[in-house]
C-alpha cells in the first residue's frame, strides 16, 4: 500500500537568499544552493574526481607499445698504432615485442579499475546529498524550534507583566507571581539552549557541504514534499543500481581482467634488433638481425598469479558483504520511515488537535475568571512541548526519507 504524505517545516524566512557582504558569510541558504556548494567545494567529491582522471590516464598509458630503442656503435677501436684492426661501425635498433596480447589485457584491466572509480564517484555524489539533505532538514528544524521557542518566551514575558501588573492593582498575591516568573526563567533557558543548537545545526550543514568555515545565518526553506513510499519490495528490486554494489561488481571484473594479465605476463617478452654493420678498412657492409627470448625457467609470474586469483575471491566476498549492507540499511531505514509517518499521522491528527483543544479550554475558563494564571501556564507548557515534539518527527521523517529516497534507483548529478 502506498501512502502519500505532504511535510511543511517552514525555516526562517528574513529576505531575499544571497550571500552578504563577506565572502565566506551567507545571510540565508536554500537547499538548492547547499547541495550546488557543495558539490563545488566538498573535497570527497574533489577527490573522487581526479582518482577517475588518474584511472583514465592509467587505461590511457596501458595499452601503449613499447618504444624502440636506437643503437649506435663502433667496434674493434684500436688502443695503439699497429695493427691496425678492421674497425666496425654499427647503426640499427631494437624493438621489444609484447606477447600474449598483454597490452590489450592491460588496458582493459585498467578501464575496468576506471569504472570502479566512476561508481565510486556516484557513491561519494549520493552519500554527499544524503548528509546535506538531513543536516538542511536538522538546521531547518532547528531554525523552526528556535521560534516555537521565542514564541513561548514572549508569551511568558506577557503573563509575568500582566501578573505584575495584577499584583500592583491588588488582585493577586506575591506568591502567585513565583510561578510566571518561574516558567519563564525556564523558558529563557530552553530559548538559550535552543538558539545554542540551531547555530551547532548550522555549523554541521557548513560541515557536510565540505566548508566548515562557512558561516551560515540562516536558511530559508518550506519543505513542501508531497512523495509516496513505495513498497519495500520495490525498493529492493533496485539494490542492483546502488553504485556502491556496482563498484563492487566492478570491482570483482577488475580482478578477473587482474587474473588474465597476469596469465599474459607468464609469456616473455621478445626483443628483435636489426643492424647495419660497415667495415671501415674493407669497405664491406653488412646487416644483422637478432632475436632475444627470455627463458622462463625461474620466474614465471607464479606470485603475481597467486595475487591476482586472490584478490579475486576478495572481490567476490567484498560485494557480498555490500550487497547485505545495502538490505540491511534499506530494511532499517524502511522501518525508520514507516514508523516516523505512523507517529506524524498522530500528531496531526490525534495529539495536535486535543492539544489545541485543551489549550483553548483553559485560556477560555482563565479568560472567565474560572482558573488562575497558574493553572493555564501548565498546559501551555505541554501545548509547547507537544508542537516540538511534531517538528522533531517532521524533522525524522526528512531525514528517513533522505536514506529511503537513495535506493530508488540512479541519481544523476546536476
Amino acid at each position: 500500500m502506498k501512502i502519500v504524505i505532504l511535510l511543511t517545516l517552514l525555516g526562517v524566512l528574513g529576505g531575499a537568499p544571497g550571500a552578504c557582504g563577506a565572502t565566506n558569510q551567507i545571510e540565508l541558504l536554500t537547499f538548492d544552493q547547499a547541495l550546488e556548494m557543495a558539490e563545488r567545494r566538498h573535497p570527497q567529491l574533489a577527490e573522487a574526481l581526479a582518482l577517475v582522471d588518474a584511472a583514465s590516464g592509467r587505461a590511457q598509458q596501458a595499452g601503449t607499445f613499447p618504444n624502440p630503442e636506437a643503437i649506435l656503435g663502433a667496434q674493434q677501436i684500436p688502443v695503439q698504432s699497429y695493427p691496425i684492426p678492421d674497425r666496425q661501425y654499427v647503426a640499427g635498433f631494437s624493438q621489444t615485442i609484447p606477447l600474449g596480447n598483454r597490452l590489450s589485457k592491460a588496458r582493459d584491466m585498467e578501464l575496468l579499475e576506471r569504472e570502479v572509480r566512476l561508481r565510486g564517484l556516484e557513491g561519494v555524489y549520493r552519500q554527499l546529498r544524503k548528509r546535506v539533505q538531513g543536516s538542511f532538514a536538522t538546521a531547518l528544524y532547528q531554525e523552526s524550534a528556535f521560534q516555537a521557542q521565542t514564541r513561548i518566551t514572549a508569551g511568558l514575558v506577557s503573563a509575568v507583566t500582566i501578573s505584575k501588573a495584577r499584583l500592583d492593582a491588588g488582585d493577586v498575591i506575591p506568591q502567585d507571581l513565583a510561578r510566571p516568573e518561574m516558567e519563564l526563567a525556564r523558558a529563557e533557558v530552553e530559548l538559550r539552549r535552543s538558539e545554542s543548537l540551531r547555530k551547532q545545526s548550522l555549523i554541521a550543514l557548513s560541515a557536510a557541504m565540505g566548508d566548515p568555515n562557512l558561516e551560515l545565518k540562516s536558511v530559508e526553506g518550506s519543505l513542501d514534499v508531497a512523495f509516496e513510499v513505495p513498497t519495500l519490495d520495490s525498493l529492493a528490486a533496485n539494490l542492483s543500481s546502488q553504485p556502491e554494489l556496482q563498484a563492487a561488481e566492478a570491482g570483482v571484473r577488475a580482478s578477473n581482467a587482474r587474473i588474465d594479465l597476469a596469465t599474459a605476463e607468464r609469456i616473455p617478452d621478445v626483443k628483435v634488433e636489426a643492424l647495419y654493420r660497415r667495415l671501415e678498412v674493407s669497405g664491406q657492409n653488412a646487416f644483422d638481425l637478432g632475436l632475444s627470448i627470455p627463458l622462463p625457467l625461474f620466474n614465471r609470474n607464479q606470485g603475481r598469479l597467486r595475487e591476482a586469483r586472490s584478490e579475486a575471491v576478495a572481490a567476490e566476498a567484498r560485494a557480498r558483504s555490500t550487497a547485505n549492507e545495502l538490505n540491511l540499511n534499506l530494511r532499517e531505514s524502511y522501518v525508520a520511515l514507516t514508523s516516523a509517518l505512523d507517529n506524524l499521522k498522530t500528531f496531526r491528527t490525534q495529539i495536535l488537535p486535543r492539544a489545541e483543544t485543551v489549550l483553548k479550554s483553559a485560556e477560555l475558563r482563565y479568560a472567565a475568571g474560572d482558573s488562575a494564571l497558574t493553572d493555564v501556564l501548565p498546559v501551555r507548557r505541554d501545548w509547547a512541548a507537544v508542537h516540538l515534539s511534531y517538528l522533531e518527527t517532521l524533522r525524522e521523517v526528512m531525514q528517513a526519507w533522505a536514506e529511503v529516497s537513495s535506493f530508488l534507483g540512479q541519481t544523476t548529478r546536476r
